[in-house]
């Protein structure tokens, strides 16, 4: 009986690829003892099932450049445009911190998921909870625990890229970094995504937050929300008195 080779081969380039992309594991932290809590700029815990996205920017120029935007905030003739123009430039700055054409997404060859109330393969969210109390005052807060496995193999920017984390509350964001969160060089190496080691003296890890240190009562790493300016525009009656007063003075500089 023949035997098709190009099928023997096939199946063992496939028993080879299966063997490569064996599965690491990586930790997630986010909510532990020793760690810094996640929260909104006024210190709110973070909505459950808000998706922590993680992964590496394809351009780092075009990542400051989006910072720098979203730092200088917005401007309006009244308090409802500055809103309207803060809430533009918030889904703007997000669709493409998102985008596939800036952002690799280290989650979406995740293979399998152990969070607390899981969302789809391929998505981080804030599922725990835990209480904390800060500045004298308890709170329950939600975070990120638990552990995935993703093939790093399938990780197209490699080895040893810098890891981001970040996340959007519908009008805010937050964008930190470590300098341990590197893609391992293979994929039996585990990797630990947590926020423990990022505190104040570490302010280029903080791109997009804020860090509230409370002395051993808790930490809190905030979203930073878009400043707001109210610019009013020149009202028809202050035009009015200004051009009247323009021509009585042409007037009166005539008669002297």
């Amino acid at each position: 009986m023949k035997i098709n080779k190009t099928i023997i081969i096939s199946g063992i380039i496939g028993m080879l690829a299966s063997f490569h992309a064996v599965a690491g594991t990586v930790t997630l932290s986010m909510t532990g003892l020793s760690a810094p809590v996640f929260t909104t700029s006024t210190g709110a815990s973070v909505a459950l099932n808000t998706t922590l996205y993680l992964g590496s920017f394809k351009n780092t120029f075009d990542l400051n450049s989006l910072i720098s935007t979203y730092k200088a905030g917005v401007t309006g003739n009244s308090a409802s445009e500055a809103s309207a123009n803060a809430a533009a430039l918030y889904s703007s700055t997000m669709t493409a911190l998102t985008s596939s054409a800036n952002f690799f997404n280290f989650a979406a060859p995740m293979t399998s998921t152990s969070q607390s109330n899981p969302l789809p393969l391929g998505t981080i969210g804030f599922t725990t909870s835990a209480s904390r109390t800060i500045n004298g005052v308890s709170g329950t807060y939600s975070g990120v625990g638990g552990g995935f496995a993703v093939s790093y193999a399938t990780f197209t920017p490699g080895a040893g890229t810098q890891l981001y984390a970040f996340y959007g509350t519908g009008s805010e964001i937050a964008i930190v970094t470590d300098s341990a969160w590197v893609v391992p060089t293979s994929d039996v190496a585990g990797l630990t995504i947590g926020s423990s080691a990022l505190s104040s003296a570490l302010s280029s890890e903080l791109l997009l937050a804020t860090y509230v240190d409370y002395t051993g009562t808790g930490d809190l790493i905030k979203s930073v929300g878009i400043a707001q300016t109210v610019i009013p525009e020149p009202s028809s009656a202050s035009l009015l008195a200004l051009g009247v007063a323009g021509l009585v003075a042409l007037r009166v500089r005539r008669k002297s």
